[in-house]
């Protein structure tokens, strides 16, 4: 406490300056649990006469317990800001789905701010080296230009900390006159977003604010973050489905800030990204670099200040590109992302701190429990990027270099690293590959299209093909996009998905051209940009239910994304529907269950039906609850009695699509039979693209669809099924095509595959009947059960993954991944794959579109089998 003291004692206000606000840092002493967690640059707040302070435009401090600030709050002050301080400018990024608005504020001295566009114009320059004359040009525009640095909060809307520390470090880089603020003006042009899922934020607001209002009721669960997806919209960085992710690239693009800085929270008491590896293949050494170079001073500073627990490395990889924080490091920026300890909104208690272990990357650790307040959040947070933004500022120079270097490199990639260009193929799946070439465009990736044929060494390339050039500034993102990923067994485990393939995925075929001859052939612009997807054919009038439960929302959101981007007609209904409508069959005519979280057995019981209701539904006091859906009740499940109601669906002929963890509820309730779940033991495929190989020659499913496709899977949330082998259709052995499989059909012998063993010892011997013998085939039989059609299988251990990691591949080759079960009058199938899965997977989308358009002739033979 002595030292606590001293601190708060020397935080003397700078001669010719108005006085610290004395009644603010007192709060924000009282509302800090230790002094460790108390950074001197923030144990204190500069006040002003002319820009109100947080705690005027709010009613309390940031960090005050028990207290959470909307988005619209959030955005109202950056404005009255921005009325009140020539120092501060407030841009929109645009709306959420559901209409909210996402600001940036633009903070810089005054003078700065007036040559605002002069700096994005020589920021833009030194993004595209091609636009620089000589080196003369670009030393230059290096000693002119600001570099600029963004932090973004409220990515993930229970993550409440970072929205209410940066409306605070608005307001202080605003009006202090301290020599670190001042040089970070004078330098640097900060840019502040404190809230991106704004429609995740008000809803866990209006939670927190009821919980604390009915301290005796069952909290409420947050069923929906934002309007499509939960966690997932920081996995949206590749395809950008969601226009959070669509306003982050365009607002980037606009500024080309030289570092996107993102705040999380999770990690006790304040992690600092760089990870463990394996880092992404296709970024430039310089980056990695950076990411280390900033973390450890960070972490030293905050080291000598004396707080534990500060530590990087041991967190993620550094491997997939769906963060948010790749459009910086896909586009030469640098992007780096915080994890501070968070708490239960902003409730201060006693927290276990989890992992506490004294590591090499980790030699201050966090102390195993702690008292805890969102108020140490803020000071650990805003003093550490403090910190970081200086060291940019006081070193801008070098920053803007590297940002200039490593532009200069992706224009050079293709004749130095390659590939020279890749070539998309015209006479891939229009549609999708048009949708693939809006999506690098949106990248900011030029896209062109061949004016003529092309004989390359990698082979011939036709007029008309879409080109992505190598010698363009963003040639990296388009690379790494594009690229087939390998990710080692042995390394580190994986943080996320270790394969992406998205011309696999989109089922359109990329060819990787090294041959410089490419880069002669004459091109002109993409055109086609802009476009939508179309609905497809066939869908119209069709009378489709998506459900989705009460407990996890995070992966029917991307079935939805889908959906809605072809404007299918669909109802959204909840598990609940399933449980009360004994007679679905009069109101859908195929029912769309994506993957979720869970067993079978919690998906039909669902939340537990004891004690009082549990609502999700707006209301006059908490109007941001709800959604896409909303209830009076939470509670429950599909239940016992929505089993038996999809069972009178389908039997009376209609169609029930299960993806992913879904399967097992008509396997392990007895809705279809002949198949089960595979239990693998030493098999280890996280997410990746895996082949699948086609077995049924005659499904209408797989209209359009050739021999082999692409798809996602990953074990961790998708079941491995099993159809068994003879007697089934298209099982292999049963009729259709061969199926696929580890290894060798015979037993060890003599001979070959194809050379049969003789068996020592013994004459060959071939039984004859007589008359009066039982039918080899044995006694009567009853009624023959419908067998399971597969539809798909993975494709052979040694083919099945095309990009990512897998081990054992043996356990999933040749195992089944979509499987049609006839079933009274309609048909289960089941999805072992997830077609849904964060805008990436179009080329698996009409393997769901085509089963609801052919609904009522699944069991015939397709009208195009794609052959």
């Amino acid at each position: 406490m002595r030292r606590f003291l001293l601190l708060t004692l020397l935080v003397i206000p700078v001669a010719g300056h108005a006085q610290n606000d004395e009644a603010y840092g007192k709060k924000i002493r009282e509302f800090t649990t230790e002094s460790f967690f108390l950074p001197d640059s923030v144990n204190h707040l500069p006040a002003s006469t002319t820009v109100p302070s947080p705690d005027k435009f709010l009613g309390h401090i940031v960090g005050a317990p028990n207290v959470l600030t909307y988005s619209k709050q959030a955005a109202d002050y950056f404005r009255v800001l921005e009325k009140s301080s020539k120092r501060v400018r407030v841009v929109s990024m645009g709306k959420s789905e559901e209409g909210r608005e996402m600001v940036v504020a633009v903070i810089s001295d005054e003078a700065n701010l007036h040559r605002l566009e002069d700096f994005k114009k020589m920021n833009a320059q030194l993004g595209d080296p091609r636009q620089i004359k000589d080196e003369r040009q670009a030393d230059r525009l290096i000693k002119e230009s600001l570099p600029m640095y963004w932090a973004t909060g409220g990515m993930h809307a229970p993550e409440t900390g970072p929205p209410e520390m940066l409306i605070e470090l608005a307001y202080r880089l605003a009006v202090s006159e301290e020599p670190m603020i001042k040089a970070i003006r004078k330098n640097e042009i900060v840019m502040l977003t404190p809230v991106l899922d704004v429609d995740g934020r008000d809803r866990v607001v209006d939670l927190y604010r009821y919980r604390k209002a009915n301290p005796k009721k069952p909290p409420l669960p947050l069923v929906y973050w934002g309007h499509y997806v939960a966690h997932d919209d920081n996995r949206d960085a590749l395809t950008m489905a969601l226009n959070l992710s669509k306003s982050l690239m365009k607002t980037w693009l606009d500024f080309k800030p030289t570092v996107l800085h993102d705040l999380h929270e999770s990690e006790p008491y304040l992690y600092i990204s760089t990870g463990t590896g394996p880092y992404n293949a296709w970024l430039d050494p310089i980056v990695i670099s950076e990411w280390q170079e900033m973390a450890y001073n960070e972490i030293q500073q905050m080291t000598e200040l004396g707080v534990p627990g500060v530590w990087t490395h041991n967190y993620y990889d550094g491997w997939a590109p769906s963060y948010g924080f790749y459009v910086a490091n896909g586009h030469n920026g640098i992007g780096r992302f915080y994890e501070t300890f968070g708490g239960s909104g902003a409730d201060t208690g006693i927290r276990a701190a989890g992992e506490t272990t004294k590591e090499w990357y980790r030699p201050n650790p966090p102390f195993p429990r702690v008292r805890w307040s969102i108020r140490n959040n803020v000071n650990i947070m805003q003093a550490a990027i403090l910190m970081g933004m200086s060291k940019v500022a006081n070193e801008k120079e070098k920053f803007l270099r590297n940002y200039y270097l490593k532009s200069k490199r992706s224009v050079a990639k293709a004749t130095t690293e390659g590939p020279a260009a890749w070539v998309i193929d015209v006479k891939s799946p229009t549609e999708n590959a048009t949708e693939l070439c809006n999506i690098l465009v949106e990248q900011g990736i030029e896209v062109g299209t061949l004016s003529q044929n092309v004989e390359t060494a990698d082979g011939k390339c036709a007029k008309g093909s879409w080109i992505v050039r190598m010698d363009q500034p963003y040639s990296r993102m388009a690379d790494m996009m594009l690229d087939k990923q390998y990710y080692n067994p042995t390394d580190p485990r994986s943080y996320d998905d270790t394969g992406w393939e998205i011309g696999a995925l989109f089922g359109v075929k990329t060819t990787r051209v090294k041959d410089l001859k490419i880069l002669k052939a004459a091109s002109h612009p993409f055109m086609n940009f802009g476009s939508s997807p179309a609905l497809p054919p066939g869908l119209a009038g069709k009378r489709i239910a998506l459900v989705h439960t009460w407990t996890s929302t995070q992966d029917e959101g991307w079935a939805r994304v889908a959906f809605d981007q072809r404007k299918i007609p669909y109802s959204y209904v909840s598990v609940h529907e399933l449980r009360d409508n004994s007679v679905l069959k009069s109101k859908f005519d195929v029912i769309v269950f994506p993957n979720t979280g869970g067993s079978a057995q919690s998906i039909v019981n669902g939340s537990p039906m004891v004690g009082e209701p549990i609502p999700f539904k707006p209301t006059t006091e908490y109007p941001n609850l709800g959604g896409p859906d909303s209830t009076d009740d939470t509670r429950g499940g599909i239940e016992l009695k929505g089993v038996l109601n999809l069972q009178k669906f389908v039997t009376d002929g209609g169609v029930l699509l299960c993806i992913g963890n879904t399967c097992r509820i008509p396997i392990d309730y007895g809705l279809v039979t002949g198949v089960s779940v595979f239990q693998p033991t030493t098999l280890n495929a996280p997410g990746g693209v895996f082949q699948l190989d086609r077995v049924d020659d005659s499904s209408a499913v797989l209209s359009g669809y050739g021999d082999s496709m692409g798809a996602y899977f990953n074990m961790n949330s998708c079941p491995i099924l099993n159809a068994g082998g003879g007697g089934f259709r298209g099982g292999g052995r049963g009729g259709g095509r061969a199926a696929g499989g580890g290894g060798p059909v015979r037993a060890s012998g003599r001979g070959s595959l194809t050379d049969p063993d003789v068996i020592q010892g013994r004459p060959p011997y071939t039984p004859k009947s007589l008359p009066g013998d039982e039918p080899e085939t044995g006694g009567p039989r009853g009624p023959r059960l419908p067998t399971p059609r597969i539809l798909l299988r993975f494709a052979d251990a040694s083919k099945v993954l095309m990009s990512g990691m897998i081990d054992h591949p043996e356990e999933l080759g040749g195992k089944p991944a979509v499987v049609d079960c006839p079933v009274g009058k309609g048909h289960v199938l089941l999805f072992s794959i997830n077609p849904f899965w964060r805008g990436e997977t179009v080329g698996s989308y009409n393997l769901v579109f085509n089963a609801i358009r052919y609904s009522t002739t699944l069991g015939a033979a397709s009208e195009d089998t794609g052959e």
